[in-house]
């Protein structure tokens, strides 16, 4: 019981953290205040297939052509952002071998990007705080002497590399670009993480075709999916979660995405319960990027 429960406390919280710092209030309120139109279903699959853009891998993002218009480069930003809170619990379990101590954490995380597409190049900018407050005995299992605190900024640029592929602008230690084929070792898994997520949610082009499974809400000021929550329980587990992901378009073109989520889970004595938020705002034309002198 003490190695299970050990194994879940270290589980649950590193994942937390890994979120978090791919986590991230301009965006959010702005894509939640953000009345959006209603659109036909001609417009609706033109938008969601303008979003369009190709990716290598998780480190190299890079935008493409956009299918809504082939015969221009495309030339937008995207703003991102999300703030994230979660917590977490553990009962005290007195057993006859062995006690386990009550043990219980708490996550918060505010991040926010940039992703700037124009001259066959991608321009991100990434910012991060985020903090986590332990109990002692869990700080201790995680390898922690203290509740641990932080925030950052990270910048970087993509480019087609004439070898095909794509290169990697980021800075070293003293401030100097550097660039690299492919990947950096400059540039942090959280990092990349986040990249990779803002370039899949910038991306709805799936959602071409799939206007039926959509209505327009009044209240929310855009489109969501007519179902999107589920509640249960399998034996000791249970839990609860809800979401909206909300779609908003102006003048024909997706101009914001808003989502929120709340999930609360217990297992075998273990209590885990979270909610987030997250912005995108679309800007399409008027940008402009000139790649950084390597030294």
């Amino acid at each position: 019981m003490k190695k299970k429960l050990i194994t879940l406390a270290t589980v649950a919280i590193s994942g937390c953290l890994l979120v978090c710092l791919a986590a991230c209030g301009g965006a959010v309120s702005e894509a939640k205040n953000m009345r959006g139109e209603e659109v036909t279903e001609d417009v609706w699959n033109s938008a969601m297939t303008g979003t369009r853009y190709q990716m290598s891998d998780a480190a190299n993002a890079a935008a493409a052509q956009t299918v809504a218009d082939e015969s221009a480069a495309p030339n937008y930003k995207v703003e991102f952002e999300m703030d994230y809170n979660v917590s977490f619990e553990t009962e005290a379990v007195e057993g006859s071998i062995v006690s386990i101590e009550a043990m219980n954490a708490s996550v918060s995380q505010k991040a926010s990007a940039t992703v700037v597409v124009a001259d066959n190049a991608l321009h991100v900018t990434l910012s991060y705080d985020f903090k986590l407050d332990g109990s002692e005995n869990l700080l201790e299992l995680m390898g922690m002497s203290e509740s641990p605190s932080g925030s950052g900024e990270v910048e970087m640029y993509l480019a087609p590399a004439a070898e095909g592929g794509y290169t990697i602008y980021a800075q070293d230690a003293d401030g100097n670009w550097q660039a690299s084929y492919g990947t950096s070792t400059l540039i942090g898994e959280a990092v990349q993480y986040i990249v990779q997520m803002t370039m899949n949610l910038m991306d709805q082009s799936a959602l071409a075709g799939a206007f039926a499974q959509y209505e327009y809400n009044s209240d929310l000021k855009g489109y969501t999916a007519i179902d999107a929550s589920s509640s249960g329980s399998i034996g000791s587990v249970s839990g609860s979660a809800s979401s909206n992901l909300v779609y908003k378009f102006r003048d024909n073109r997706l101009a914001a995405i808003y989502g929120e989520t709340g999930y609360d889970s217990t297992s075998n004595g273990a209590a885990v319960s979270g909610s987030a938020e997250v912005g995108i705002v679309y800007t399409y034309g008027g940008q402009s990027i000139t790649l950084p002198a390597v030294a």
